[in-house]
């Protein structure tokens, strides 16, 4: 039977809401271009600093993918996203370079998709996307006049807005259709995993991972391999060396979910990728593992955390409410985490209430309107920064101020309970665990499939992949 399964690119889960995501304010970081990509675009590849006062550099195609176009723009706004993550003001001008090149590569990716996606017939109609619309306005707590208002509020333009969820749509549709209808699990595979989660005995480990992919294109040359390989060594000993995670991996992971850490939640043994189960079994919290081999490249695991659960039929879900900062043009990353320190001490103090922080201070604009409530909310729906404070807080205490890739967050959860899966809702969930564990390992190799069958002009790189041979016209 054919799974339902939930999407995996690395936009289709957000936290709270989708809104929080595409309402960051984007700052510009000039990136300079290889000598060989400069000589492509015949100019000097030589720009002044990001921070050089009146600099403003002008825009200019930086990818090409079959018909589409990367700008230098896109390409700015997307890195000024991993502002929470990493300190661009700080990063030396080939650090820089090599974070453009990262984020260029996965959004050539999405343009690939998005190419297949358009030759495939898949469109998403107005309706469709209103519907969508309506979604987001309702978890934030607003109508669709009011989100447009918020949207506005913060700077974005609203078609831009609505173009953006529509091509998220297009995406998931596109990974549904070609990726996850293809992978079966049986009733028998489902029958296995419940009696696992559920039998008396049924005692076992989770883990809480994070993975670096650093890839290897198909048919690609022994020196090719070698170059990755010794790419991905450099990255585990940096690693090793006490390198913080998330920021390797936001700058130099191909992974889809690089941007998030990499970052890949809680996980029981069933929904581990068969080829990081052994390996991840003999390590402990905190640990690195060894490079692991795939088809799609050269992995690097890292055991964030362990739990010992026992089979059950409930879920935990938890009463919360929180304050989210995000970096602005007028405030980095550090006077941001500042900012949420004092809040979250005049909170703890009892100068003010975290309701009262909420409405003025709060980046989220739903949970804001509300004092910060989020009513009752599950861990796996949230990004696993805020699900790992929901489940590591005191009921009734407030969590340190943390961060996920959508700023700094303080939170406290005010009320936990254990809501029970009904029959039906079970297999469902062991279907789609199944199904992940299976679909990480087949969406890879999708996407690398399609690259390799793309026209792909990389004008940082200066590199061409031109499955048919020639090149097109008008791409001279």
């Amino acid at each position: 039977m054919p799974v339902s399964h939930a999407p995996t690119h690395r936009h289709a889960r957000r936290p709270l809401a989708v809104l929080a995501t595409l309402l960051l304010t984007a700052t510009s970081m000039t990136l300079t271009a290889s000598p060989a990509a400069a000589q492509a675009n015949g100019g000097s590849s030589g720009q002044q600093n990001p921070g050089m006062s009146g600099f403003q550099p002008l825009d200019r195609i930086v990818a090409v993918v079959d018909d589409r176009v990367i700008t230098q723009r896109e390409l700015q706004a997307e890195v000024a996203q991993l502002g929470g993550q990493v300190d661009l003001a700080n990063m030396s001008p080939a650090d820089q370079q090599r974070l453009g090149e990262r984020v260029l590569d996965r959004m050539i990716t999405e343009a690939t998709m998005l190419e297949r996606a358009d030759k495939i017939g898949i469109q998403i109609d107005d309706t469709r996307l209103n519907q969508a619309l309506n979604g987001i306005a309702q978890r934030n707590g607003m109508n669709l006049s009011q989100l447009r208002d918020a949207v506005v509020g913060q700077g974005q333009n609203w078609a831009e807005f609505r173009d953006g969820i529509r091509e998220q749509m297009l995406l998931e549709e596109l990974q549904k259709r070609e990726v996850y209808s293809q992978i079966n699990v049986s009733d028998r595979d489902i029958d296995a995993y419940i009696e696992q989660r559920t039998g008396a005995s049924a005692e076992q480990t989770e883990y809480r991972l994070a993975q670096i992919l650093v890839s290897v294109p198909e048919n690609a040359s022994p020196e090719a391999i070698e170059s990755a390989r010794e790419r991905a060594e450099a990255i585990r000993d940096e690693l090793r060396d006490g390198e913080d995670f998330a920021r390797v991996s936001a700058e130099r992971s191909d992974a889809l979910n690089a941007d998030e850490g990499g970052d890949l939640g809680w996980r029981e043994p069933a929904r581990i990728p068969s080829l990081f189960l052994p390996v991840v079994q003999d390590m402990q919290a905190g640990e690195v593992s060894e490079i692991i081999r795939s088809p799609n490249g050269f992995h690097i695991v890292k055991v964030k955390d362990t739990r010992s659960t026992t089979g059950t039929a409930a879920v935990t879900q938890y009463r919360a409410e929180h304050v989210l900062l995000r970096p602005r043009q007028d405030r980095d990353p550090a006077a941001t985490r500042e900012l949420a320190e004092q809040l979250r001490a005049q909170v703890a103090s009892g100068e003010t209430t975290l309701a009262s922080v909420a409405r003025e201070f709060s980046d989220d604009p739903g949970s804001a309107q509300r004092g910060g409530d989020l009513g009752w909310v599950n861990p796996e729906d949230m990004v696993p920064a805020f699900a790992q404070a929901l489940e590591s807080v005191q009921t009734g205490e407030l969590s340190p101020v943390f961060e996920s890739q959508f700023g700094f967050h303080f939170l406290r959860v005010n009320d936990q309970r254990r809501q029970e899966v009904s029959g039906e809702d079970l297999r469902e969930q062991a279907r789609n665990a199944i199904g992940e564990r299976r679909a990480d390992e087949e969406l890879t190799k999708y996407i690398r499939r399609l690259r390799a069958e793309a026209y792909i002009e990389n004008r940082l790189t200066g590199t061409v992949n031109d499955a048919s041979g020639q090149r097109a016209l008008g791409r001279q």
